[in-house]
C-alpha cells in the first residue's frame, strides 16, 4: 500500500495543488507553522511575521530544485556569497509577496467553500484506488507528510484563495486584434539614424590626474584590486583509464570471456508461424472436433490463410492469414512452443494444440537459423572489455589502499604514492576562479579551500573527480585574500581614472551640442564645427542589424520627428566607453494587416496579465509596512 502511496505522489495533480505544501512539510514537519517560535522573524509584513523556519524550509526547497535542474553549475554559483545573498533575498521577496496576496485576498473577502474543498480532495488522483476516493490512502499520505486532515484542508484553502486572487488579476486580461496589430507594427517599425561617435581616448590628454583622485577611486573600488584566496597543492592521482592501458589481456582471457558470454555473441533460431485459434478456455469436445475437421481440410490442401480469416478467433492475425511473425523460445505458452519446434520444415502442420486460449492449428512458414559471431570478429571488443573489468577491479583495490595509507600516514604523500605505484604531483598557486580541469569541481574546491583542510596540514580525504578518477591532496602554501596596496596597482587605478573622466568629458561635449540644438541651432553645422563625422544608418530595424546596440536602443527611445522638429537627438554611452550623438531623421511605419491568430492573442493577453499582476504586487509592497531582518551571508556561512 505504501508503494502505491509513493507512486501516487508523482501525479501531476499533486505537483500543481500540493506543490510546496508537501515538499516543505516533508523537510521538517508542520509543527513550526502552528507552534510558537521564539526565533526572530526574517520579515514582518503589515504586522504579520514570516518565521525563520518557514524561510529556511522554502530556501531548502528552492535550492533542491535548482540543484536538480542545474547540477554542479549551481554548486559552483552557490560557493559565491554574493550570489547566495541574492538567491536568499529572492526567496524572501517571494514569501513577502505571498503574504501580501494572502492579506489582500482576506481584505477582499475571497473565500473557498467547504464543498469545493471536499470535491477537490476526493477527486485527487493521489487519494484514489481503482478510480474511487480511498480514505485510508488519504490519511496515510497525510501522515507520511506530517499533516492532519484539518491542517491539509486549511493549507489547501489558503492556496485556493491565493490562486483566486492571482487568476482574478492576471487571468482576466484580454487582447484585441487591433492591439496585436499595433504591437506588430511597432516591432516592424524602422528608423533613419545618423550618429557621430566621440572617442573617449581623444579626451585622455586633458584629464588631470591627482593623487587625491587616485586615492578616492582606489578607496571606492578596493574589491577590484583584491587578489583572491589561493592555494598550492601536492596530490596523488588514481585513474582507471591509466590502469586499463597498462593491463595485458591474454588469449586465454579472451577465450574464457567469449565462452562465458556466448549468449551475447549469438542469436537463437527464430520460427515464423501462422495459426488458427478456436477460442475455448476449458476443454470442449465440440470445439475440439471442429478443430480436427479444419485440420483434415488443411491436410487435404485447403488454403490456410482463407480458413484463418474465416474461422480464427484471433482477429488480428486472421486479417494476415493467421501470421504471428517470428517467435523465439520462452515467448508463447509451453504447449504452443513445443508444437512449433517439433515441426521440421516450412509448410509443416501441427496436430491440434490446446492452450489456455483454446484450440490451435499451427503452420510453420519460415525458419531463421541462429547465428554465432566468430571469436576473431569480436576479439578486439572483448579485449577492451576485459581490460576495463580488470582495471575496475584493480582500481577498487588501489583506491582503498590509497585511502588507507594517506589517512594512516597523514604527514606526507610519498608513502601513499608508493602504495599505489604512483607519483606525487604538484599544482601551483590557484584560486577558485582560476582552477583548471579536472580540478574545477565544487567538491574538490570546497575541500582544498576549507578552513579545516588549510589549518590541519594533513592529507585530505579521497576526493572523486569523476568515475574511477580520485585524488588525495595536501596543502603546500595558502595565500589568504588580500587587497593590493595603492602603490601596487597605481598604474591600473590611473588608467581607470583616466577612462572614467575621459568618458565624462566626452559626455559633456555631446550634451553641450544637444543643448545648443535644443536652443534652435543646426545640429549638422554644430557637428561639422566640432570636426566630427556623421554616419548614416537608413531604415534601421528595431531588432538586429550591425549597428551598436546602445545607438539603436537610444534611437528607438527618441520621439518621432515632426514638422516643427524634424530631427530628434539624444546621447548613447557605448560599451567601449565612447559616447555617441544619436539623431533620428525619419520613422517608417510598417502597418500590420494580418489577422492575429487566436494563439497569438492568448499569448499577448497572458503577457499583459503577468505585467499587470507584477504591477499590483509592486503596488502592494509600496503601500505595505515591511521590516526585513535577513542577515547577509559571508564566506564562512557557505
Amino acid at each position: 500500500m505504501l508503494e502505491k502511496i509513493r507512486e501516487g505522489t508523482k501525479g501531476i495533480v499533486a505537483q500543481v495543488i500540493l506543490g510546496l505544501v508537501i515538499l516543505t512539510f516533508a523537510v521538517s514537519g508542520v509543527s513550526s507553522y502552528f507552534g510558537n517560535n521564539s526565533e526572530q522573524a526574517v520579515a514582518v509584513v503589515n504586522g504579520e511575521e514570516i518565521s525563520r523556519t518557514k524561510f529556511e524550509e522554502d530556501l531548502q526547497t528552492e535550492r533542491a530544485r535548482m540543484e536538480q535542474q542545474f547540477g554542479e553549475m549551481f554548486a559552483t554559483l552557490a560557493a559565491d556569497p554574493q550570489y547566495m545573498n541574492n538567491f536568499r533575498n529572492s526567496v524572501l521577496e517571494r514569501l513577502i509577496g505571498e503574504k501580501l496576496i494572502k492579506q489582500q485576498s482576506e481584505a477582499l473577502g475571497l473565500q473557498i467553500s467547504d464543498e469545493l474543498l471536499l470535491k477537490t480532495i476526493t477527486q485527487m488522483q493521489e487519494f484514489q484506488l481503482d478510480g474511487t476516493f480511498n480514505n485510508d490512502r488519504y490519511l496515510a499520505l497525510l501522515r507520511q507528510n506530517n499533516l492532519t486532515p484539518n491542517q491539509f484542508r486549511d493549507l489547501l484553502r489558503e492556496q485556493f484563495v491565493r490562486n483566486q486572487f492571482v487568476v482574478g488579476v492576471g487571468g482576466s486580461e484580454f487582447a484585441l486584434p487591433g492591439e496585436m496589430r499595433n504591437l506588430m507594427s511597432l516591432q516592424q517599425q524602422n528608423r533613419d539614424i545618423e550618429y557621430a561617435v566621440l572617442k573617449a581616448a581623444d579626451f585622455a590628454g586633458t584629464v588631470e590626474v591627482t593623487d587625491a583622485k587616485l586615492a578616492e577611486h582606489y578607496q571606492l573600488n578596493q574589491n577590484s584590486y583584491a587578489t583572491p584566496e589561493q592555494v598550492s597543492l601536492q596530490y596523488v592521482e588514481l585513474k582507471g583509464t591509466d590502469l586499463a592501458n597498462s593491463i595485458k589481456v591474454t588469449d586465454a582471457d579472451v577465450e574464457a570471456y567469449y565462452q562465458a558470454q556466448s549468449a551475447r555473441y549469438s542469436t537463437e533460431e527464430r520460427r515464423r508461424v501462422s495459426h488458427i485459434l478456436l477460442e475455448s478456455a476449458e476443454e470442449d469436445k465440440a470445439v475440439a472436433a471442429k478443430a480436427e475437421e479444419l485440420l483434415k481440410q488443411l491436410q487435404q490442401g485447403a488454403d490456410f490463410a482463407a480458413l484463418a480469416k474465416q474461422h480464427s478467433a484471433d482477429t488480428v492475425s486472421a486479417e494476415n492469414g493467421g501470421d504471428l511473425d517470428f517467435i523465439t523460445k520462452d515467448v508463447m505458452e509451453p504447449e504452443f512452443e513445443k508444437a512449433v519446434y517439433a515441426l521440421a520444415k516450412a509448410g509443416d502442420l501441427s496436430a491440434v494444440v490446446k492452450t489456455s486460449f483454446g484450440y490451435h492449428l499451427i503452420k510453420l512458414t519460415e525458419i531463421e537459423a541462429g547465428t554465432v559471431k566468430p571469436l576473431a570478429e569480436v576479439r578486439a571488443a572483448i579485449t577492451a572489455e576485459v581490460q576495463q573489468e580488470k582495471a575496475a577491479e584493480q582500481f577498487a583495490d588501489l583506491q582503498q589502499k590509497l585511502a588507507e595509507v594517506s589517512f594512516e600516514i597523514a604527514d606526507n604523500l610519498e608513502e601513499a604514492a608508493t602504495a599505489v605505484n604512483g607519483t606525487v604531483k604538484e599544482l601551483p598557486l590557484f584560486s577558485r576562479e582560476s582552477a583548471a580541469a579536472p580540478f574545477a569541481l565544487p567538491k574538490f574546491l570546497d575541500t582544498v579551500f576549507s578552513p579545516e583542510f588549510i589549518s590541519a596540514g594533513t592529507n585530505s580525504d579521497l576526493i572523486e573527480l569523476a568515475p574511477q578518477h580520485v585524488v588525495v591532496a595536501r596543502l603546500v602554501e595558502h595565500l589568504p585574500e588580500k587587497v593590493k596596496t595603492l602603490e601596487e596597482v597605481k598604474a591600473q587605478v590611473q588608467a581607470a581614472v583616466v577612462a572614467k573622466e575621459s568618458n565624462a568629458l566626452a559626455t559633456a561635449k555631446v550634451e553641450a551640442l544637444l543643448a545648443q540644438f535644443n536652443e534652435g541651432k543646426d545640429i549638422r553645422e554644430l557637428v561639422v564645427a566640432e570636426k566630427l563625422t556623421l554616419q548614416t544608418a537608413a531604415a534601421t530595424p528595431r531588432f538586429g542589424g550591425t549597428l551598436d546596440a546602445e545607438i539603436r536602443t537610444k534611437a528607438f527611445e527618441l520621439a518621432k520627428p515632426v514638422p516643427t522638429k524634424p530631427i530628434s537627438a539624444g546621447t548613447a554611452v557605448l560599451a567601449s566607453g565612447d559616447v555617441s550623438l544619436v539623431l533620428v531623421t525619419k520613422v517608417t511605419e510598417v502597418p500590420s494587416t494580418a489577422e492575429p491568430a487566436a494563439a497569438e492573442l492568448a499569448q499577448f493577453a497572458q503577457q499583459m496579465g503577468q505585467q499587470h499582476f507584477a504591477a499590483v504586487q509592486e503596488a502592494l509592497k509600496q503601500q505595505a509596512e515591511i521590516v526585513r531582518n535577513l542577515p547577509a551571508m559571508t564566506s564562512q556561512d557557505l
